[in-house]
């Protein structure tokens, strides 16, 4: 009977544990229509948002003391800095025009931030293990992403039908852009296992297919901020690293010219051979123009000159009509424009610092190379090139799985670091996550249940009328 019980509670605290809650969002988000008529972009907020809910409620509850073990791992400026800078954006939401909307963002940023510190607290105690199942997620995603993608391939191309590669993505994304976002930060992972050296040879060959698979799917995607972001990030390792990723630089070169041989394959050899009408964008003739950024940006400077201190409100620029978008495509301007200059510096200083020490563990560990540091660092640099044109921190399914990969690298960094188990302030700590987690709950709560359950009535009305839909929390991204 007793050992009945433990197994039941073993069983549940592994089932209700952030990783195993995360994994299950980010399968189901690209995976499982749960409703027909609702967009897949609403359907993925909707699914994140029941994710930050349960961590709320598990920081509230079970979860308190692995944050606390997490932010003791952090040096306390870092510590210090995030908490400026969420305290400061906290007063940008109350003071802005629409408290509800710029509360819902702050509290889907912060629950985000919690998220990645409980998964930094598994990588460190699950070690190997978790690496491993973590290393099985990114594939599965990569596997069932590209299987999804490919089978419209298939199908145009059997019904010889018209092959629009806008289309192919859109079964899983409601934008290909999107996949962009996505494949930044997947295809440094997947040289992960083709690193460790102990593979048989099918499944290294499989998984460099697979890798290959994924370089082509971008080049199909015509996603420029990803060809970017990937580029910089090896660049940006090849100067700083170059001993210590060696490995990782060849095989994604190798990838990518294998990923251009299928692209010339599938889209543009195969296609005239069989006389099939294809629509292939080619973003190689505008590589340089901004599609309107220079617009958003040029929005967002305004607002920043306006209300440098304290922004906006955090989602405010949603409610700056344009006819580009309802963010402005940068990360840095975003966060500037919408939480103020003061808060933008304190958030930005320890993410910078914290990938600059990411490079110098690998540059310190040349003579035995870290892969799995390597990749993740990869995937991190890359993510934070693209949030500089694209809307990386917007999007809710790149939003969650930043927060695993994010996690996942602040986990194996501190792996092996000795903290002293006695902090000052420690009973403080657990009151503000206590109070903040309660906090960012109701504002949650507050923020989702009003829109919730008439997204696909409000994205009719949009589509309807003919009028532009640009994404922010929403499909429809406009506030009020």
């Amino acid at each position: 009977m007793v050992n009945m019980r433990n197994l039941i509670e073993t069983t549940v605290l592994r089932v209700l544990s952030p990783f195993f809650l995360v994994g299950a969002v980010l399968i189901a988000g690209v995976s499982i229509d749960f409703a027909p008529d609702l967009a897949w972009y609403d359907q993925h907020r909707i699914e994140q948002a029941g994710l930050l809910g349960v961590t709320a409620l598990g920081a509230l509850a079970v979860w308190r003391e692995s944050i606390v073990a997490s932010l003791k791992h952090l040096p306390a400026w870092a510590v210090i800095a995030f908490t400026s800078s969420f305290g400061l954006g906290l007063l940008s939401a109350v003071t802005s025009s629409y408290p509800r909307f710029a509360l819902l963002e702050w509290a889907t940023l912060i629950l985000l931030l919690g998220l990645a510190l409980l998964l930094a607290v598994q990588t460190r105690k699950g070690r190997t293990q978790f690496d491993l199942w973590s290393n099985r997620l990114v594939m599965s995603l990569a596997v069932v992403i590209a299987l999804k993608i490919m089978t419209g391939y298939l199908a145009a191309t059997t019904a010889m039908v018209r092959l629009d590669t806008i289309m192919l993505f859109e079964g899983t994304f409601s934008n290909r852009r999107f996949f962009g976002q996505v494949a930044s930060i997947i295809i440094p992972l997947l040289a992960y296992p083709l690193l460790r050296g102990d593979l048989p040879r099918r499944a290294h060959a499989a998984l460099f297919s697979l890798l290959a698979v994924w370089w082509m799917l971008v080049i199909v995607s015509g996603t420029r901020g990803t060809w970017i972001a990937l580029f910089v990030a090896a660049a940006v390792l090849a100067a700083f690293t170059w001993r210590a990723s060696g490995g990782w630089l060849k095989i994604q070169m190798w990838a990518l010219g294998l990923g251009a041989l299928l692209f010339w394959i599938l889209f543009v050899w195969l296609p005239i051979w069989i006389g099939l009408d294809t629509a292939l964008e080619n973003r190689l003739i505008n590589l340089a123009t901004l599609s309107g950024r220079e617009v958003l940006w040029s929005l967002a400077v305004a607002q920043i000159q306006t209300h440098p201190w304290v922004g906006i409100g955090p989602m405010h620029f949603a409610a700056i009509r344009n006819d580009f978008g309802a963010h402005p495509h940068n990360a840095v301007l975003q966060l500037a424009a919408e939480w103020g200059i003061p808060a933008t510096l304190a958030f930005i200083l320890p993410v910078t610092v914290g990938l600059l020490r990411l490079l110098a563990r690998l540059r310190q560990n040349e003579a035995a190379p870290n892969a799995l540091l390597a990749c993740l660092t990869a995937s991190l640099l890359a993510a934070g090139v693209q949030s500089m044109v694209d809307g990386v921190i917007v999007i809710p399914y790149t939003q969650t799985l930043l927060a695993l990969v994010a996690g996942w690298a602040l986990g194996v960094y501190f792996r092996d670091a000795v903290v002293t188990p006695a902090v000052p302030g420690l009973s403080w700590m657990r009151l503000g996550i206590s109070v903040l987690s309660l906090f960012a709950l109701a504002a949650l709560f507050n923020g989702v249940f009003p829109e919730a359950f008439n997204r696909p009535e409000v994205t009719q009305i949009y589509v309807d009328a003919g009028m532009p839909i640009p994404p922010r929390y929403w499909g429809v991204g406009w506030i009020p």
